[in-house]
């Protein structure tokens, strides 16, 4: 499943963009038809990024070299930043305005004026021995293809219980039978876990990188925990677009609560990381700065239902940061049927989801490729609606479809094997949740396969039975 890392680095001057991945009701911006606004051009691609800026990840024994040293010329202070600036216009042609330092994430950005062309810029800025590497700071944007708990929509969850019930009334839709998670064994192996060892298992907390979440909302509020807003620099994380609010009660909406769906690990916390703005973008220089937060702060799972068809080392590097940290990264595939997109793609730090349906059938929209792990229900699935325009919408809830739906299933999973399991690594609950997913298209595509991986996903193989420690 691992893919050739040489080969891939050829690739990282190509097109890069990020997607939110819901295939249903969200408002749908894709690139192809997405026009430029103020303050963004249009990439190879088609890919949005912000114009007139640069980011630059300067090689380690360049950052203190004598030509970007503070000087003195007569009365001025020739400053480190003015030396860098004069550096790269006379090396490139281009007139560089400001540098400045982006801590979140280490790296340098640098604005240009006259709206060149930044993705030809980077290519040329990639061949100086000074720099590492250099990439347009790309958009990302949601897209849309559309004992039992007494949760009342519960009974409409096919993802964790599939009896061949109606999952839409309206529509009458039935699934087959089994064709689920197997939720109800799975939960009760963690209850029997806590029986018997009389633990009640390690707080497990859950990074939502998305639009925010509506931290008020009935079904989550209780396990909501503090985040930060990268997208506007501030503390206020509740959701303007309503696809974070939904990813995070896949996860972990509360259980037994009498109100709405169960998430898959109803105990864990979620960590509200906004970087998606409302209309659905977001920067990648944005969304690294909030996987080193998300790391940092001491989520050990996050959640990216976001991805694009292109690389960036902005991207990987933070990925690799978080990934060293002992955190899990699952993402979402995406929603194109074309290949694994990014950074699903990274394949030595992330879990890339595929989707499925109440059949067990492979989704239509779901990107197949090599790098897909496991697979997981992302069809018609139930899960808590917020509509920011109406603020008092606390207890709704909506039907959405896509890899963003399957991959905070695979994210709840993973949580609940932590809690009862705290002591594995990252890679070992990677791998456990390969192992354990079940081959349901062996017959067509027998062993792991680029549709749905190992499989999908099966909670009551994942945890039990149990290891003691």
């Amino acid at each position: 499943m691992k893919n050739d890392r040489s080969n891939f680095q050829k690739f990282l001057i190509l097109i890069i963009g990020i997607s939110l991945f819901f295939t249903s009701s969200i408002s749908v911006f894709p690139f192809e038809s997405k026009k430029p606004s103020d303050g963004y051009m249009i990439g190879e691609g088609g890919q949005l990024y912000i114009q007139n800026r640069v980011v630059i990840k300067f090689n380690e024994t360049s950052q203190n070299f004598e030509a970007f040293s503070e000087t003195a010329r007569g009365n001025r202070i020739i400053t480190k930043e003015n030396n860098i600036l004069q550096f790269l216009s006379r090396r490139t042609g281009i007139p560089f305005n400001n540098l400045r330092f982006y801590s979140p994430t280490g790296n340098y950005i640098v604005e240009t004026s006259g709206n060149p062309d930044i993705e030809a810029l980077c290519k040329k800025l990639r061949t100086e021995s000074a720099i590492a590497d250099a990439s347009p700071d790309y958009l990302a944007s949601i897209s849309s293809t559309s004992q039992i708990p007494n949760d009342p929509l519960f009974i409409y969850q096919y993802s964790l219980v599939n009896t061949g019930q109606i999952y839409i009334p309206d529509l009458e839709l039935k699934g087959t039978s089994g064709c689920d998670i197997n939720a109800l064994e799975g939960w009760g192996a963690f209850e029997d876990w806590k029986f018997e060892t009389g633990k009640t298992g390690t707080e497990v907390t859950i990074a939502i990188l998305d639009t925010g979440v509506a931290g008020d909302h009935v079904d989550i509020k209780n396990n909501m925990t503090s985040g930060y807003n990268f997208a506007d620099e501030n503390n206020n994380t509740s959701d303007d677009n309503g696809h974070g609010t939904f990813v995070a009660s896949i996860a972990a909406a509360e259980s037994n609560n009498g109100f709405g769906i169960a998430g898959v690990c109803p105990y864990a916390k979620i960590m509200p990381v906004k970087v998606i703005r409302a209309d659905g973008y977001g920067s990648y220089l944005v969304i690294a700065a909030g996987i080193k937060y998300a790391a940092d702060h001491g989520a050990k799972i996050i959640n990216l239902s976001v991805g694009g068809k292109n690389p960036s080392f902005i991207l990987e590097d933070a990925c690799k940061y978080a990934y060293e940290k002992g955190c899990l990264i699952v993402v979402a595939a995406g929603n194109y049927n074309t290949t694994v997109f990014f950074p699903a793609a990274y394949d030595d730090y992330c879990l890339a989801i595929a989707a499925t349906d109440a059949n067990d059938q492979w989704a239509y929209y779901s990107n197949p490729g090599p790098q897909i792990d496991v697979a997981a229900p992302g069809t018609y699935l139930w899960g808590a609606s917020f509509n920011p325009a109406s603020l008092l919408d606390l207890n709704e809830y909506t039907i959405e479809s896509g890899t963003s739906v399957s991959a905070p299933v695979v994210a709840g999973a993973a949580a609940l094997l932590l809690m009862q399991k705290p002591f594995l690594t990252n890679a070992q609950v990677m791998d456990l949740l390969r192992y354990t997913a079940m081959d349901v298209n062996s017959d067509t595509y027998n062993g792991v396969d680029q549709y749905i991986g190992y499989g999908r996903i099966n909670l009551s193989r994942l945890l039990g039975p149990y290891i003691p420690r």
